[in-house]
Formats: C-alpha cells, structure tokens, sequence
C-alpha cells in the first residue's frame, strides 16, 4: 500500500522503501517485499522516527491515522456532483431574485393605482379638457400651483407631491414610483438584504433538491 504524509505533521510525503511488521504470524523463509511495504523520503523517514512508526503494523498505522483525523470519513461532494460549476445555483439565484422583485412590484402597482384611483378619474375627466395635455394641466394645477383655483390647499405638501406624480405617471403610462410612503404604507417593501437572502436560500434548496436526486437514485448513499 502506499501513502503520502507530509513531513511537517509527521505524515509520509515522497516515496522510499520501508517495510511495516507483520500482523500475526511471521515467516522467516518469505525474503519478497509483502504488501504492506511503502516507500518514503530521507524527510519521511525522519518523520516516521520521530513519530516511532519503525515496527508498527499497517492496521496499527491506520488505527493511528483514524484517531488523529477525529474518526472522519471522507464524503462525496454531492454539491460538485450536481452543479460542477456552480451554473443551477446562479440561475436558481437569479430567477428567486427576480421573482421577488416581480411580484413587490406587481403588489405595489396595484396598492398604487387603488390609492390614486379617485385623484386618477378626477385627472382623466379634467375640467380643462380630456385629452391629455389638458389633463396634466389641471393635475398641475391641483396639486402645485398654489395660484389656481383648482388648488387643494388642505391636502398636506408631501402627499400632494406623491399624489401629482403617481397619478401623472397613470396618466402618461410611465413607471410608478414604488417608494410611496403613503400608498404603500401597509404594505412591506423588502430590502436587498432580505431579498438576497431568500434568493441564497432558494438557490442552496434547488441544490439539496438535487442532491437528494442524486442520492437517492445512487442506492441511498449519503
């Protein structure tokens, strides 16, 4: 059998003749390197001297070798195995962040248009017109000139500004603004680290999906 060790930590590391001692019974008449013969380096051999594995047997080294690794067992990378390079754990990324962000925005956009919804069909039948640079006039008019009769001076300043550029944005079809702390006031706007999160952990649960798969079709190893 042979093994690397490397020297620094009593290991063997390059290979030379050394013979380990039999296991049982020993036959003086067998003069053939056994299989349990190894080689190592001059740095290996002062190694094994340090570490007086001279006369060991090889089931002893190995009982040795198990109890310095803690009794570890080497795993298969199941991860590695699955997704080599790392391509399914992006893309299940990807798609769970641009799932959240779809669906905030779907569920503000509608808050957004139930909130403005009065203010928008005030805007669409406008008394100065309904085509739609009459309409931008008087939503001008309400809700920023304070000079116009059309003025709502009780409305507070913020939300006039928020309701003149929600519902000009209706009204144009341009994006709604999605930061609205007045249409979205019971509605959670997660933050990018909530998102990122939730995307991590739905990539590493797409991989142990996978890994379960495998190991299953695999007899079950684990």
């Amino acid at each position: 059998m042979s093994v690397t060790l490397n020297p620094q930590a009593g290991q063997i590391s390059s290979l030379r003749s050394f013979q380990f001692a039999k296991t049982e019974k020993k036959d003086a008449q067998i003069t053939e390197q056994s299989q349990d013969q190894m080689e190592i380096s001059r740095e290996g051999r002062q190694a094994v001297a340090d570490t007086g594995l001279n006369g060991m047997t090889a089931e002893d080294f190995m009982a040795q070798v198990r109890e310095q690794l803690g009794e570890q067992k080497l795993e298969v990378n199941w991860n590695a195995a699955v997704d080599p390079d790392g391509q399914i754990w992006c893309k299940s990324y990807f798609d769970a962040y641009v799932s959240q962000v779809t669906q905030f925005r779907d569920t503000a956009e509608s808050a957004i248009k139930d909130y403005y919804a009065d203010a928008y069909q005030e805007a669409l039948h406008s008394p100065l017109g309904t085509d739609l640079p009459s309409q931008l006039n008087f939503l001008a008019a309400k809700y920023q000139c304070s000079w116009t009769e059309y003025f709502d001076a009780d409305m507070p300043a913020g939300q006039r500004q928020w309701t003149y550029t929600q519902v000009r944005a209706m009204l144009t079809g341009t994006g709604l603004r999605l930061n609205d702390p007045y249409a979205l006031k019971d509605i959670h706007i997660p933050t990018s680290e909530e998102t990122t999160r939730l995307a991590k952990q739905a990539a590493d649960n797409k991989i142990s999906e996978l890994v379960q798969q495998l190991t299953r079709s695999s007899g079950g190893v684990h």
